[in-house]
């Protein structure tokens, strides 16, 4: 199968690469079938391309390879809704945004993580009250380093003194 994105041009894949999620993601009721793919070479980072609306694509991670403290528990309805019936069989994300030019200030939603049953390709986004919808990303200490970096490159301006 193809898809003509906006954004990857032609993107070829085997419509059993399909994630669906019935209820799409909150708001966006229409994307119901996604693809999955690596941001790039060893990269934590994914693309969840909608295959419905071809102009939408998520930058997603999996959370725990970011937080290691972090307890998710998928409710019985929402492991219905998927046909999850194996613990292995999960796989979950979160949504990243970026603010423009601001790449240290990324955040992830990890009030609404898309869970995935991989063994059937079928996909919910749940709600999870404990969790921030805009949780940092990267760490203060290292967004600091970064700031402050990024303060000492900043040229600075010699002004002409005049005379007569």
């Amino acid at each position: 199968m193809e898809l003509q994105g906006t954004r990857f041009g032609t993107l070829e894949f085997d419509g059993e690469e399909i994630i669906t999620l019935n209820e799409g993601l909150l708001g966006f009721p229409l994307s119901k079938r996604f693809l999955l793919f690596p941001y790039g070479d060893d990269s934590s980072f994914f693309w969840l391309q909608s295959v419905d609306e071809p102009e939408i694509a998520f930058i997603v991670v999996n959370p725990f390879d970011f937080f290691s403290d972090l307890e998710f528990a998928v409710q019985d309805t929402d492991a219905d809704a998927i046909g999850l019936v194996r613990g292995e069989d999960v796989e979950i994300f979160s949504l990243v945004t970026i603010p423009e030019g601001r790449p240290e200030e990324m955040r992830t939603n990890l009030a609404g993580p898309v869970v995935v049953n991989v063994a059937n390709r079928q996909g919910k986004q749940i709600l999870i009250k404990d969790y921030s919808p805009r949780q940092a990303l990267i760490p203060e200490e290292i967004r600091q380093n970064f700031r402050q970096q990024l303060g000492s490159q900043q040229p600075t301006r010699k002004r002409a003194v005049g005379g007569g």
